[in-house]
């Protein structure tokens, strides 16, 4: 009999302990929850981080932390008791599906899983706040805290998505925030993943914003500034399908080839330009390039007799409908004393000793120039006042033809004129 009674009273002391135990388990979690329940915060964050510590595989405890957390993000007087308590709900739902996934689906679901959209919606607005700030303010401070903001509604709305339990793969109007705060911020690098994300899905609006295409311009920007061919010529190209309407694509496509020297692909860029806006001030910028591919280029020109046509005949066509413009006046001046430079060398690079042809040079050379006089002195005569510098650098050209002709009198009153 005494070796029953030595064995009975280990046995009762241990089956009292676990239910004292449980006792106190059940009395913790109680006492979190009535806290809750009493919008007393900081009393129920006590003990539910008490409990939790001891008990960190009770899936229920996970879960009340996270709505703890959730209330003290949304009430003002209690931010306080935490520095990021949005995140530390987030954390402690994760834990808590992590420990038993179907007992968090079973309590979230009646509600429409609003504790997790609950956060999302949270981060999301608090960006927005920040945003507005950032733009009122022209403040990166405030842009920066948006970025931080967006980035973790983002996380929030991926772990929403990757449980079914709502909002899709791509959400859009998260990343396009995200993207021009990260922009107006001045963070590079983030700005760019988010940015390369929307043009490489081709999103072109949200259901709250149109304002993408200055994404794309951002984006296609940031690869030319960084010298980069391959990403520049692969997001501008998605940039003028999606946006067709838009210009800006094609002048910065125009630019890059001209820095590039690639005058066949530049030329073919103009025509894309200019079929959006024929009748445009590109068109005077795309002869200015053409004269430049003709004359000041490195270029190997096996096409010269053809693009001399369309730059004179454009040039022409250009002044008729911009009667009042120096600048058409003045290219065209340039371009018959190129016509007469060119005829220079050919009559010094000929081995004919003929008088006849070299006679034949010297005439040609010789309207060139006085064709070029033509234009020149509209501008001296007629627009002096239009553009200063335009009629100094007529008038300069003007009396070297002059010179070369042999005219004095001309040189003189002309001389005379910029003195």
């Amino acid at each position: 009999m005494v070796k029953i009674v030595l064995y009975k009273k280990p046995i009762i002391f241990i089956i009292g302990f676990l239910f004292f135990m449980a006792f106190c388990k059940a009395q913790n979690l109680s006492t979190a929850r009535f806290f809750f329940e009493e919008k007393d915060f900081a009393r129920a964050k006590e003990s539910v981080d008490s409990f939790v510590l001891i008990n960190e595989n009770n899936t229920e405890g996970w879960l009340l932390k996270a709505n703890i957390y959730n209330a003290i993000r949304k009430d003002v007087e209690s931010k306080y008791l935490a520095a990021d308590a949005g995140m530390e709900a987030f954390e402690a739902l994760k834990k808590a599906k992590q420990l038993n996934s179907d007992f968090v689906r079973d309590q979230l679901k009646p509600t429409h899983y609003n504790l997790p959209f609950d956060l999302y919606n949270g981060y999301t607005n608090e960006g927005l706040a920040y945003f507005n700030a950032g733009a009122e303010r022209n403040d990166k401070g405030s842009y920066s805290e948006a970025l931080n903001k967006f980035k973790n509604a983002g996380l929030v709305s991926s772990y929403i998505y990757s449980n079914g339990w709502g909002l899709s793969a791509f959400d859009t109007n998260n990343i396009f925030y995200s993207t021009k705060a990260g922009i107006n911020a001045g963070k590079e690098t983030e700005a760019l993943y988010f940015a390369k994300k929307i043009a490489d899905a081709g999103i072109t609006q949200s259901t709250s914003s149109k304002g993408f295409e200055s994404i794309y311009q951002w984006l296609v920007y940031y690869y030319k500034h960084q010298k980069d061919g391959e990403n520049f010529n692969k997001y501008a190209a998605i940039a003028m399908q999606k946006f067709p309407a838009s210009v800006y694509f094609n002048l910065i496509m125009i630019d890059w080839l001209g820095q590039q020297g690639d005058y066949t692909n530049l030329f073919v860029a103009y025509a894309a330009l200019l079929k959006k806006q024929p009748e445009s001030k590109f068109q005077f910028a795309y002869l200015n390039d053409v004269f430049n591919y003709l004359y000041q280029s490195k270029a190997d020109i096996k096409d010269k007799a053809l693009y001399e046509r369309i730059l004179k005949n454009r040039l022409l066509q250009y002044l008729k409908t911009n009667t009042a413009l120096v600048d058409g006046r003045l290219l065209l001046g340039k371009f018959y004393i190129n016509k007469a430079n060119d005829v220079g060398k050919e009559m010094k690079l000929g081995s004919t000793t003929d008088a006849k042809v070299l006679n034949g040079y010297k005439i040609a050379q010789r309207n060139f120039l006085l064709q070029s006089n033509i234009y020149l002195k509209e501008i001296v005569n007629k627009f002096s006042k239009n553009n200063r510098v335009v009629y100094k650098e007529a008038l300069q050209l003007l009396i070297s033809n002059y010179i070369f002709l042999g005219m004095k009198k001309e040189i003189r009153k002309n001389q005379a004129t910029v003195q």
